[in-house]
């Protein structure tokens, strides 16, 4: 729910932040990407990983919500480090084919088929790292390197998987059970309201949180912008206003 604004929060909200370099967005020492900038002026930073190890993450919204800008700032951070992989599964084309086509991504799943053989790709990753070295003991030190480069999978629509996906439901389970070891950052984007069930909704309930907020009236009855969100990091529970990043002009 938006909480109640006031005309100066509207004023700041509505002052859309201009994306600094896309070079500029990823603290790989800090384990953050800036998404946006919160109404004090400070940057809105996305933990990834941190003295856990890497963290997942649920982002709920839709086109519209500014959600294509948000992921967009993700994804364009990922690149710009040459020290990250970004795969995406979107089995209902939510994002829009014409729209991740021409982002960075390394690996996209539009059917089950693609699905099931980025998931086994993911598991195997994972797995391997964990069983290879970079062992439980020295997680908290973990950073992306050239050899070892962090993987950022956004699997989009969880909440409303088909019956006969289940599987991949399963399988996305053993990977974030291991991911924090492994190196993978798993991103669920669903519609507002929706949930992922079972222990892989739980393991994600513990992760950062990002909710984009449909416009919605203000204290005085003025409306919030698109591009609104709240942040809360992982295992938080106070959630941060923040806005968005306006992505350069194309």
């Amino acid at each position: 729910m938006l909480p109640d604004l006031d005309a100066l929060r509207l004023a700041a909200l509505r002052t859309i932040p201009d994306r600094p370099s896309a070079e500029t967005l990823f603290d790989i020492e800090g384990g953050t990407i800036a998404i946006g900038r919160h109404l004090d002026g400070s940057r809105a930073a996305l933990e990834v990983f941190g003295p856990d190890g890497v963290v997942c993450a649920t982002v709920t919204g839709l086109p519209g919500y500014g959600l294509d800008a948000l992921l967009d700032t993700l994804w364009a951070a990922e690149a710009a480090t040459g020290l990250v992989e970004s795969w995406v599964i979107d089995l209902g084309d939510s994002l829009g084919s014409g729209r991740t086509s021409s982002r960075p991504l390394e690996r996209r799943a539009g059917t089950v088929a693609e699905a099931d053989s980025l998931v086994t790709a993911a598991r195997e990753l994972v797995l391997t790292r964990v069983h290879g070295g970079l062992a439980r003991t020295r997680y908290e030190d973990y950073r992306p390197t050239a050899d070892q480069k962090l993987v950022t999978l956004t699997a989009v629509g969880l909440a409303d998987l088909p019956a006969e996906t289940g599987h991949l439901q399963r399988e996305l389970e053993t990977i974030v059970r291991w991911a924090a070891f492994g190196g993978l950052h798993l991103r669920a984007v669903d519609r507002p309201g929706r949930r992922v069930p079972g222990a892989l909704g739980r393991s994600l309930a513990n992760g950062a949180r990002i909710e984009l907020l449909a416009d919605g009236p203000g204290a005085d009855g003025e409306r919030a912008p698109a591009g609104t969100g709240l942040l809360t990091a992982p295992y938080a529970e106070q959630a941060e206003l923040f806005r968005v990043w306006s992505p350069p002009a194309p």
